[in-house]
């Protein structure tokens, strides 16, 4: 029988995303009759099934952040910042007795995803109750209800590997067998929730009617996207057809995972890929390019600079198609805003937040292209061995580093986004209360200079700068400060051409017209150049190797920061070859008129099989004799 069981909503406190909406918190309200009674109660309940949305883009809860290969830090743990969660992930030290951000139980910063799974079990149960909700509210919130649980069996599946799938919540009078729950095969957990997308996108709005206050839930194109990213993630070598996973298997002696390569599911992710993107085109998406509003005029390249800042940090803007959690951005872009200005004292650099600690590393800087669109190392007008030795900028150079300034020679003749994305010795910084481009910011970032290694604190470790994640109406002053925030992309645009890229060349024997559009189309809005055979920097008749690497590096460049790298590592099966180099920057001195740039290691990154998946609490497992633990843990 169907539960009718006392809910208590003080359980949920303190999990909000940090949507728009969602500071709207329900009441502890004793039954789930007084839930349901009326439509604002039942709303609420609906926000409460929002509120366990991972908070994407805030460091310390989203590892994808910063256990990667991206970024690095100076320090775990200072006066002006603490990280002992993804911090201690990245340097091995996650474990099976207290997982670090763990998303099971909701320890450790992470959230308790599967109480979230029962809020909208609860809500999918009940909302047919409202007596004042009118018959399309009902099946379009039951609709958002089911995506959401969708997309936290996903996220966990992702984390974890095989999960439980909760179908239905257990009822309070159920035996000892049915509350010990067994861990699903992935295609059968990824068959559940794709049909749980299925069945409610024809009840979800194309766009967002009410913008002021329902920005952030989910839509027609989310839903797609979502389906889209699963069937992707499914298809790639990680859970389609991995061997290593051989001998973990459920307690019927079945393997977890399909043990036979089946190239049929880059076909699914393929075209969900597509059913997404032409969704999200006739809802309004599309690729962001900035237009100047402003009085003041501004150069071509500032102009392209900005599109490719602000497709990230721009609010709601065209490119996003499901965005939330906007509660870490703000300390977000303290960690990537470095100090601008020599004259202040270190409390000024603390009480005015200018932090810069969340330091790129010296690989995502390696990894852009050169301005004719491809990597340094096979640019044969691009002098790659000698990178690390310095030149001096001219006035031709003016719009991305500080003429007359001296800087290494990698830093010179890189694609429009390498501007964008990064901060370094001697860049550019526009905005931060500089609105005309002939009077920017630069950063000097040599030892005792502004921007540069001052002390033992605050300070970036590598010598650059995530300027991407940082909006350029932010006004750091010494008098005040003003931060503000933006919902960080769960999906926006590019990231579904990227796939739907790769899902095709996968699925095909060498890479078709519609794989190299996807990825001409991206490098056409970035501002890559279409030499003289159009093709911006592709080589032509790709073999599928090729073009897979292509697709990678771009995916690298064009999501840069924005937590999917952490994943695709895993999902492309190569991450025990990205983490046995070190992470590396650059120790940047000058001692007169010379100025050195001397690669460093920041970080020996410890990585095996077993941490391709987080482990269960062993306490989960302890007191559940059907819940087999993650091989290794």
């Amino acid at each position: 029988m169907k539960t009718k069981k006392i809910f208590n909503f003080l359980l949920l406190l303190g999990f909000l995303s940090g949507c728009d909406y969602l500071d709207i918190v329900p009441d502890n309200l004793p039954t789930l009759e007084m839930a349901f009674n009326n439509k604002s109660s039942a709303e609420r309940f609906l926000f409460t099934c929002y509120s366990f949305v991972p908070e994407h883009g805030k460091i310390g809860t989203d590892p994808g952040m910063d256990v990667g290969d991206e970024v690095w830090y100076y320090s775990d743990n200072s006066a002006d910042y603490s990280n002992k969660t993804t911090f201690w992930i990245a340097k091995g030290m996650q474990n099976s007795n207290e997982p670090l951000v763990d998303y099971w139980n909701g320890t450790q910063w992470g959230k308790a995803m599967f109480v979230g799974i029962r809020d909208c079990n609860v809500f999918i149960e009940n909302i047919e109750k409202v007596p004042d909700l009118s018959a399309y509210d009902k099946e379009t919130w039951k609709a958002e209800a089911k995506v959401l649980k969708a997309f936290y069996h996903f996220w966990m599946m992702r984390m974890y590997g095989p999960i439980p799938i909760i179908k239905e919540n257990i009822p309070v009078s159920a035996g000892e067998d049915e509350v010990r729950v067994v861990r699903d095969k992935i295609d059968d957990i990824v068959t559940y929730i794709v049909s749980l997308i299925d069945e409610s996108v024809e009840y979800l709005p194309l766009n967002i009617q009410n913008e002021a206050a329902e920005m952030g839930r989910i839509t027609r194109p989310a839903a797609k996207a979502i389906k889209a990213k699963i069937l992707a993630f499914v298809a790639s070598p990680f859970f389609n057809g991995n061997l290593d996973y051989a001998n973990f298997k459920n307690a019927e002696g079945e393997p977890f995972f399909n043990q036979v390569y089946d190239n049929e599911k880059w076909t699914k992710a393929a075209d969900a890929c597509l059913e997404a993107i032409q969704c999200a085109e006739e809802a309004g998406h599309g690729l962001y390019e900035f237009v100047n509003m402003s009085s003041t005029q501004l150069s071509d390249e500032t102009i392209l600079s900005l599109s490719n800042r602000c497709k990230v940090t721009e609010r709601w803007n065209k490119e996003l198609v499901w965005g939330c959690g906007q509660s870490g951005i703000r300390d977000l872009q303290v960690l990537c805003q470095p100090w601008l200005e020599s004259n202040y004292s270190s409390d000024d650099r603390y009480h005015n937040a200018r932090n810069g600690t969340f330091a790129p590393t010296l690989a995502v800087a390696e990894t852009f292209y050169t301005k004719n669109g491809v990597p340094m190392d096979e640019d044969k007008n691009y002098d790659y061995s000698k990178r690390y030795t310095t030149q001096v900028a001219t006035e031709a150079d003016k719009y991305y580093i500080q003429p007359g300034y001296t800087t290494a020679k990698l830093h010179f003749d890189r694609e429009p986004r390498f501007y964008a994305t990064l901060g370094f010795d001697g860049s550019s910084w526009y905005g931060i209360g500089k609105m005309d481009d002939n009077d920017m910011w630069y950063l000097q970032a040599k030892a005792k200079q502004a921007s540069g290694k001052r002390g033992d604190t605050l300070y970036s470790i590598t010598g650059y700068f995530a300027k991407k994640l940082v909006r350029y109406q932010n006004a750091m002053v010494p008098a005040s400060i003003q931060i503000e925030t933006y919902p960080f992309p769960i999906i926006r645009l590019a990231d579904l051409y990227l796939l739907y890229a790769e899902a095709l060349n996968e699925y095909l024997s060498s890479p078709s017209d519609d794989v190299y559009n996807a990825i001409i189309s991206l490098r056409k809005r970035v501002g890559i150049e279409p030499g003289d055979d159009e093709m911006y920097g592709l080589k032509k008749s790709m073999s599928q190797a090729e073009m897979r690497s292509v697709i990678q590096n771009e995916r690298r460049i064009e999501m840069a920061f924005e937590e999917q790298r952490y994943w695709d590592i895993r999902r492309w099966r190569i991450a025990e070859e990205v983490f046995e180099k070190p992470l590396e920057g650059l120790n940047i001195q000058i001692s007169g008129a010379i100025t050195t740039y001397n690669k460093i290691n920041v970080l020996s990154t410890i990585f095996d099989i077993k941490r391709y998946f987080y482990p269960i609490p062993y306490s989960e497992v302890n007191k559940n004799k059907n819940m087999v633990q993650n091989p290794n843990w």
